[in-house]
C-alpha cells in the first residue's frame, strides 16, 4: 500500500501490477469514478425510457436477484428502500460461509468489528460512530436485532448467523422505527421461517485448527395447512490459533453450539402466529492477549526479571506466556411471540420476547509465567420487551404507530484476582486467591412511542415523516471491594436517573425511473445515560446522554435491464456529547471512567455496486471513504481528542464469482474477494502502539455443485496472505503492577472445505 497527502486529507492507494508495469489507483478516484458511472448509466437509462437516441444495452438471459427487505417495517427490495442498507440473502451467507459480525464488517461499506477476542466486550462501528463499553450499564451504539428482537449487545447478540433467511446492515441512525441505541446504525437478523411444504438441509465443514462445524435444519407441515415447525442446530469447534508456551497448550479455542425452534399457526387468512426459542452455549479459551510492550522500572517487570522469568519477545508469533489457560462460558437463550393479523385493512404485529444470558470468564491478567494476577468479567442479564405496531394506508398516506416497552435487569460481578506470586510479594501469602472487584446490579426500563406517515404525492414523488419518543430510566446499586488498594478503595454507590427525547425523520424519495431512486434524509439518534457498572472510580460511574443527527443524499436502482444494482450515499453525521471509557495515566490503578468527551462528525461516501457481466460472471465492488473525527474533547491527561477509533478512511470489498455448467447435471464455480481497510487507530489517544496501518485480506473458493441446487461442495481460504492485523490495543502501562500493553490480533490464514446439501 502506498499513502499520500492531499490538502488536509489523506487518502490510500492501491498498486496494481498490469502488462508488466506497477501502477497507482486511488481509492478515492475508485469511489468517485464509479460513482459518475452510475450517475451516467442512469442518465442513459432515463434517455431510453423517454425515447431518445440511446446504445442498445448488451441482451443478457439472466437478471440479477432482488432482495427483499423490511428495515422500514414494510416489505420493499433493497433498491428501493430510501437508506442506506447493506443485505446479505441465505444463500450468500451460506456460500461465503459467513457466520460472525466480524465476517459481515469486512463485507459491509463503512462497518468494522473489533474483534476483541471474547463473546462480551467486542464493539461495532458504523461510519465512525462506536459504543465507549460492553457491559450492561453503557449501551451499544449499534443495535443488533433478531426478528425484530433488541439483542444489547455482547454476549446477548452473541447468536450464530446460521438458518437466516437475510441480513440487513442499516447505516446512519434508525431512532425512529428501531429506536434505542441505534444511533450508529442497526443490524437486522431474520431467520428462516417454517414452510409449508418438507424441507432439509446439512452444512459440514472442516479446516486447519483442527476446526469443524456442522449444522442441520429440517422443516416442513405439522398439521397440514394449520401448524408448520422448524428445526435448526449448529456445533462449531476450533483448535487454538495461538499457543501456551508456559504450559505447552494450544489458546485461542473456540467452541459452542445452538439450537432453534419454531413453531407457525396458521389461524386464518390474514392472521398468522410465530413461536420461536433459542439456545446457545459457549465453552471456549479466548482472551488471547500477547504482549506487545513491557514498560521497564514498574514493579512486574521487575519481578519478571529478577526471577528470569521468560519474556514474550515476538508479540506476532501468535505464542502466548500464562501460568493459567483463560475460561470463558456462557448459557445464552430466548423466547419470543410474533402475532400479526390484519383488520379492515389494518395490519397489526406484535412482539414479545423475553432473553437471558449467564457469563463468565477469567484470564491471566498479566500473561506470564508468574501466579501473579488474574481477571474475570462475569455477568447475567435478564430482558423483556414488548412492541406494538399498526400499519395502515388511507388514500395517498401510509402510516405505522407503535409503542415499546424494554425492561432489563443486569449483575455485573467484574473482579481482580492476587496469585501467590504477588500475595508473597505484598507480604501477605493468605492472601493468594483473593479478589479485588464490583458488585454491580442495575436495573433498566425504556418506554417509547412512534409514528411514521408517508405521502405519496406523485407515481414518482413520496414524503416520509416519522418521529419517536424515548424515555429512559436506569438505577444502580454499585459496590466496590478492594482489600489490596488495586482499585482505588472501597466505595458504594446507589442512583437514578432518567431521559427523554425525541428523535425525528424526514425523508424524500423521487422515482427518475421506475428502476432508479433518488433520496435526501435528515434523522436523528438517541442514547441514554447510564452508569459504569464494572472496575472504576466512584468519581466517574455515571455519564450523559449522546445524540447524532445524520444528513444523507442518496441515488440507487437497477440498470442495463437488471444486469446492475448500484447505490450510492453521500453522508454527514454531527455528534454530540460522545460517551468514551478512559483509564486516568496519572494515577498507578486501574480506573477507567466512563465520560461526555464533547463533539465530534463523521462525513464520506458508500458505494455498492453488483453486475453480472455475463451469464456466469458476477462481479461486486462496495467501498467507503470516510472522516471520522472529534471536534472538541480532551482526556483525562490533556491530551486533545482527535481520530476516533475503529473508523478506517476507507473500507473496500472486490469479489467476483463465476459459475458455469460442467456436465448436464453439474456446475463448477470459483469466486474470490479482495478486503481492504485504511488507517484506523484502537484507542482514544491514537497512541502510535494502536495505531492499525492500511491492509489487505484476500479470499478465495472453489468448487462444483448440482445444477438443480441439492449439493454445494467447494474448498475456502481466508486471509491467504496471512495478514497479521491488530485488532485491540489493552493499555496497562500505567499500571505499576502490571507495565504492559498487549495487542489482540485477528485470525491467521484458514483454510477448509464445506458441504451443503439440501433436499
Amino acid at each position: 500500500m502506498y499513502e499520500f497527502s492531499e490538502s488536509k486529507y489523506k487518502y490510500e492507494a492501491i498498486f496494481i501490477f498490469k502488462d508488466g508495469k506497477w501502477g497507482v489507483f486511488e481509492m478515492k478516484k475508485l469511489i468517485w469514478t464509479s460513482a459518475i458511472a452510475m450517475l451516467a448509466a442512469g442518465q442513459l437509462a432515463v434517455a431510453q425510457e423517454s425515447g431518445t437516441d440511446a446504445a442498445e444495452p448488451v441482451e443478457q438471459t439472466r437478471s440479477l436477484q432482488k432482495v427483499v427487505i423490511t428495515a422500514r417495517k414494510q416489505q420493499e427490495t433493497s433498491l428501493e428502500a430510501p437508506l442506506s442498507v447493506t443485505a446479505f440473502t441465505s444463500d450468500t451467507l451460506i456460500n461465503e460461509g459467513i457466520g460472525d459480525p466480524d465476517a459481515l464488517a469486512l463485507r459491509t461499506p463503512g462497518m468494522t468489528y473489533g474483534n476483541f477476542g471474547d463473546s462480551k466486550l467486542s464493539p461495532t462501528s458504523l461510519r465512525g460512530v462506536i459504543g465507549g463499553a460492553g457491559s450492561a450499564g453503557a449501551d451499544p451504539a449499534v443495535a443488533y436485532y433478531l426478528d425484530e428482537v433488541f439483542l444489547g449487545q455482547g454476549v446477548g447478540a452473541a447468536v450464530d448467523l446460521f438458518d437466516l433467511e437475510r441480513v440487513e446492515v442499516l447505516r446512519g441512525p434508525q431512532g425512529t422505527l428501531f429506536g434505542r441505541n441505534a444511533i450508529g446504525g442497526a443490524v437486522s437478523y431474520t431467520t428462516a421461517r417454517p414452510t409449508d411444504e418438507f424441507e432439509a438441509r446439512l452444512e459440514a465443514e472442516a479446516g486447519n485448527y483442527d476446526y469443524y462445524r456442522i449444522g442441520a435444519v429440517v422443516s416442513g407441515p405439522l398439521v397440514k395447512d394449520t401448524v408448520s415447525g422448524r428445526l435448526a442446530f449448529q456445533k462449531t469447534e476450533r483448535g487454538g490459533l495461538s499457543d501456551n508456551v508456559v504450559l505447552g497448550q494450544e489458546v485461542n479455542t473456540e467452541g459452542s453450539w445452538s439450537a432453534r425452534g419454531q413453531l407457525l399457526f396458521n389461524l386464518g387468512v390474514e392472521t398468522e402466529w410465530l413461536l420461536t426459542a433459542d439456545y446457545k452455549e459457549i465453552d471456549q479459551e479466548p482472551l488471547i492477549f500477547e504482549t506487545l510492550k513491557y514498560i521497564e522500572g514498574t514493579t512486574f517487570v521487575s519481578v519478571l526479571d529478577a526471577f528470569a522469568i521468560e519474556r514474550n519477545a515476538d508479540p506476532f508469533d501468535r505464542k502466548v506466556y500464562a501460568d493459567q489457560q483463560p475460561v470463558e462460558t456462557a448459557e445464552i437463550w430466548g423466547a419470543s411471540s410474533t402475532f400479526t393479523t390484519t383488520i379492515s385493512g389494518v395490519d397489526i404485529t406484535n412482539i414479545t420476547s423475553y432473553r437471558e444470558h449467564d457469563y463468565f470468564s477469567r484470564t491471566d491478567t498479566d500473561r506470564s509465567a508468574l501466579s501473579w494476577l488474574y481477571d474475570g468479567d462475569p455477568e447475567t442479564t435478564q430482558r423483556f420487551s414488548n412492541e406494538f405496531r399498526l400499519n395502515w394506508s388511507s388514500g395517498d398516506l401510509d402510516w405505522i404507530l407503535g409503542t415499546y416497552y424494554y425492561d432489563q435487569e443486569a449483575s455485573n460481578l467484574s473482579f481482580i484476582e492476587i496469585g501467590s506470586d504477588l500475595a508473597d510479594l505484598l507480604g501477605a501469602p493468605e492472601a493468594a486467591g483473593g479478589r479485588s472487584g464490583s458488585d454491580a446490579r442495575m436495573d433498566t426500563r425504556s418506554i417509547a412511542a412512534f409514528a411514521s406517515m408517508t405521502w405519496n404525492v406523485s407515481e414518482k414523488l413520496d414524503v416520509t415523516l416519522g418521529a419517536r419518543y424515548t424515555d429512559e430510566e436506569k438505577k444502580i446499586d454499585y459496590s466496590q471491594s478492594d482489600p489490596f488498594g488495586l482499585l482505588g478503595g472501597d466505595f458504594s454507590v446507589t442512583g437514578s436517573d432518567s431521559w427523554s427525547e425525541v428523535t425525528p425523520t424526514a425523508n424524500v424519495r423521487y422515482r427518475f425511473t421506475p428502476e432508479t431512486i433518488g433520496y435526501v434524509t435528515v434523522s436523528s439518534g438517541f442514547k441514554s445515560g447510564g452508569y459504569n457498572d464494572a472496575l472504576g472510580d466512584a468519581n466517574g460511574i455515571s455519564f450523559d446522554p449522546e445524540t447524532l443527527w445524520n444528513y444523507e443524499v442518496g441515488l440507487k436502482g437497477e440498470l442495463f435491464d437488471g444486469q446492475m444494482q448500484a447505490s450510492l450515499a453521500v453522508f454527514y453525521m454531527d455528534w454530540t456529547d460522545i460517551q468514551i471509557t478512559t483509564d486516568n495515566p496519572n494515577t498507578p490503578l486501574y480506573d477507567p471512567q466512563i465520560s461526555n468527551a464533547g463533539a465530534a462528525h463523521s462525513t464520506g461516501v458508500e458505494l455498492e455496486v453488483l453486475s453480472r457481466v455475463t451469464d456466469y460472471l458476477t462481479v461486486g465492488l462496495n467501498a467507503a471513504l470516510q472522516e471520522a473525527e472529534f471536534d472538541e474533547g480532551i482526556l483525562p491527561d490533556g491530551t486533545p481528542l482527535d481520530k476516533i477509533p475503529y473508523a478506517p478512511d476507507y473500507t473496500l470489498n472486490l469479489n467476483a464469482d463465476y459459475e458455469a455448467p460442467l456436465t448436464q447435471t453439474l456446475d463448477w464455480f470459483v469466486g474470490g474477494s479482495v478486503l481492504a481497510r485504511g488507517e484506523s487507530y484502537l484507542t482514544q489517544d491514537n497512541q502510535a502502539d494502536g495505531r492499525v496501518e492500511s491492509y489487505t485480506l484476500y479470499n478465495l473458493s472453489a468448487g462444483i455443485a448440482a445444477n438443480d441446487g441439492s449439493w454445494r461442495f467447494s474448498i475456502w481460504g481466508e486471509n491467504l496472505g496471512d495478514e497479521e492485523v491488530k485488532q485491540r490495543l489493552f493499555d496497562l502501562s500505567g499500571t505499576d503492577v502490571v507495565g504492559q500493553k498487549f495487542v489482540v490480533l485477528g485470525d491467521p490464514e484458514t483454510y477448509g472445505v464445506r458441504l451443503v446439501v439440501r433436499y
